[in-house]
């Protein structure tokens, strides 16, 4: 789907590659951007891009990136400057296991903060400072209802996300000023349709292992939304690039966008 005012615009994408960060890049490929995927499963990456450059004019490369290492991220941000600009930054790395969180082993507690936050404050540190001297910029980072909703089975996990948005908009406050945009998208449960549209990174194939119980955790979050059905990765992708496009998300920041089917109704 083609969103105004992205054409020719330069778009890192980390994480852009698995699950519903494939379907970011599609539209951004389709709204004639120039992408660069980051990812560390660079083979599903180059899958992604090889159908992304079929979508649009723009150009698309693939980059080798460990989200929560600051060099790394660092690279892929300067490639993205051999382009030009760096006019979109999306970040939609996470990593969690459904666990209460008494029974969560505290050996994980780094992993799921370094996943979830800390690669997101390494990838902030690393691209405010380009956006800010541009004058020009715009930020979409992936948080969660988890952030905004409490529940047991993601304690530590939806605690981070609920962090992201409260750094996303502070960050909007202090940086507006130089017309730079930071705003989040927080999605629902989001399953894959099967494990072949997700890295090899990815937490579903932990989720996913005993398709039993996976089965029975969706039908229970289901219940619980509104609308009665858990939302297809592409439905969520579609709230990224509206942020993203100038004609629609220009004029807002410090934003969170919830695509959950209701389970978060703010006031």
């Amino acid at each position: 789907m083609y969103y105004p005012g992205l054409e020719g615009k330069n778009v890192l994408l980390i994480g852009g590659h698995s699950n519903l960060g494939q379907h970011v890049t599609f539209h951004f490929a389709e709204s004639g951007a120039n992408i660069v995927i980051g990812a560390r499963d660079t083979r599903r990456a180059e899958e992604v891009a090889e159908k992304a450059r079929s979508l649009g004019k723009g150009s698309v490369q693939v980059v080798a990136v460990d989200a929560t290492d600051w060099a790394s991220v660092e690279n892929a941000v300067n490639t993205t400057r051999e382009l030009g600009s760096v006019d979109v930054l999306y970040h939609g790395v996470a990593w969690d296991i459904l666990c209460h969180f008494l029974d969560l082993d505290p050996a994980l507690w780094d992993k799921i903060y370094e996943q979830n936050f800390k690669s997101v404050l390494t990838a902030y540190k690393i691209v405010l400072p380009i956006m800010i001297e541009q004058k020009d910029g715009c930020i979409i980072t992936m948080s969660s209802v988890m952030g905004r909703k409490p529940t047991p089975i993601e304690p530590v996990y939806g605690a981070l996300k609920s962090g992201l948005i409260h750094l996303a908009q502070t960050l909007a406050l202090d940086v507006g000023q130089h017309n730079v945009r930071i705003n989040v998208v927080a999605p629902g449960g989001t399953p894959p349709s099967d494990l072949s549209q997700v890295s090899a990174n990815s937490c579903f194939r932990g989720f996913m292992d005993d398709m039993e119980q996976f089965r029975a955790v969706e039908k229970q979050l289901a219940a619980e939304v509104p609308l009665r059905r858990l939302a297809a990765p592409e439905e969520v992708s579609h709230a990224v690039l509206y942020l993203a496009s100038p004609v629609t998300g220009g004029f807002q920041t410090g934003q969170v966008l919830g695509v959950d089917g209701g389970v978060w109704m703010p006031r």
